[in-house]
């Protein structure tokens, strides 16, 4: 059974941010510096028993998504709900999913606008994110 409130993850404060996306995982640490992860696997699962499955698309759905909102923010379909709250200018670390096959280094990436850019690198690892109002 899914939590009913979301487990919120504040990037950039304290110790959050996300390590790297793959085609398996996000990996992160949680504000308190813990290393946690989320399934992609589990996330396309509860979305298809949730809101079915998209025929047809090469990607599969893995969270929703509030860009119009601020804290920008990304809710995976995992059992916790793991939702990342982006604050604005802040540094990541992160791989692409490319980057994750062909070394086990992550390089650094300095960017505002996070929730994009997260977008951006699940859709490299081919999952894709939906509009949530």
């Amino acid at each position: 059974m899914n939590q009913l409130v979301p487990e919120i993850v504040r990037i950039g404060v304290g110790n959050g941010r996300i390590k790297c996306v793959t085609p398996q995982r996000v990996e992160y640490l949680d504000e308190a510096g813990q290393e946690c992860f989320v399934d992609l696997e589990e996330c396309a699962r509860n979305w298809v028993q949730s809101r079915g499955a998209c025929r047809g698309r090469k990607y599969r759905y893995v969270a929703g998504r509030g860009m119009i909102e601020h804290p920008h923010w990304v809710e995976f379909t995992n059992k916790r709900r793991t939702r990342f709250e982006f604050r604005s200018s802040v540094a990541y670390t992160c791989c692409s999913s490319e980057e994750a096959r062909t070394s086990s280094e992550a390089y650094t990436c300095c960017f505002s606008g996070g929730a994009r850019r997260l977008k951006h690198l699940l859709f490299e690892a081919r999952w894709i994110t939906e509009d949530w109002l």
